[in-house]
């Protein structure tokens, strides 16, 4: 039934991506919450309700035995199914879309993560998960077979880079550079390096990028979990490694939507090895 599930997640993404296409505006601010990235109070655009809304309405009417979906920015919805918890960002990379103009320009993309269930959930929890492109469909799906995670890009199988040796004037490592804390710690972890440290402002697109071998890692002191559930079955599934900053698997670690977590994702565990060097030779 996994497989079904995968399906009928990677036929919802593609769904919000020609119904945000077919949105008139959306830039508009409806909820001016804390900040953009905030965890609890983020502000929220039009098109963030109206792609939720319209994920919700379609997982409602999927096979998928759901019994509670958290979307960001709205109130958790029992739908009195199973215990299977459906977890949705429906718009990462908001400041992207509200400064989009004509061209594909910045990503901006949309995750759905399914777990077995809501109480006591764990990232291994995660069931199957998918991450689109909203610029142009580029879609990355992944499932649980019961014994591992599999990963595939537009239907293709996905691989991390094959890279052992850190070397950012040939590969890319993304930073998340919005909290100003983590934006100085990788200041300080790559002073004096030169090359592709980079930050294009959608976690879930930037994460997605490492399971296909795009860039060999992703580094966050508080990521969110809205993203982080998909990124972690996603990177797995592709043969990556995927730790807080301590070098401990994220696998046992308790998923809460609305929390954040220190993460390194990367390609292999040569590449993770060396970041989270450079990450305690600067704390």
């Amino acid at each position: 039934m996994t497989l079904t599930f995968v399906d009928e997640i990677g036929t919802i993404l593609h769904g919000a991506m020609s119904a945000i296409y077919a949105l008139e505006g959306g830039g508009e601010i409806v909820v001016p919450g804390g900040a953009f990235g905030d965890a609890n109070q983020d502000t929220e655009l039009k098109a963030d309700r109206y792609l939720g809304e319209l994920i919700l309405r379609e997982l409602e009417k999927s096979s998928i035995p759901i019994g509670c979906v958290n979307v960001e920015g709205m109130q958790a919805v029992e739908l009195g199914g199973s215990t299977c918890w459906a977890t949705i960002d429906p718009l990462d990379g908001s400041l992207n879309f509200k400064t989009k103009g004509g061209t594909l320009g910045l990503p901006y993309s949309s995750c759905i993560t399914l777990l077995r269930h809501k109480a006591s959930a764990r990232f291994q929890d995660v069931i199957c998960a998918g991450v689109i492109d909203l610029r142009n469909g580029d879609l990355w799906l992944t499932w649980h077979d019961g014994t591992r995670f599999h990963t595939t890009l537009n239907r293709m199988p996905a691989k991390t880079a094959e890279e052992t040796k850190l070397d950012l004037g040939r590969m890319i490592v993304f930073g998340e550079m919005y909290y100003p804390e983590n934006r100085e710690k990788l200041a300080d972890a790559f002073a004096g390096k030169k090359g592709w440290l980079r930050n294009p402002g959608s976690a879930a697109y930037e994460m997605a990028l490492i399971s296909s071998g795009q860039a060999v890692a992703y580094i966050c002191d508080r990521q969110k979990q809205h993203e982080l559930g998909a990124a972690y079955a996603l990177v797995k599934g592709a043969g990556g490694i995927v730790t807080d900053w301590e070098g401990h698997p994220l696998d046992e670690r308790s998923y809460d939507f609305v929390s954040q977590t220190p993460v390194v994702l990367a390609c292999n565990r040569d590449i993770s090895d060396q970041l989270l060097e450079l990450l305690h030779r600067s704390s």
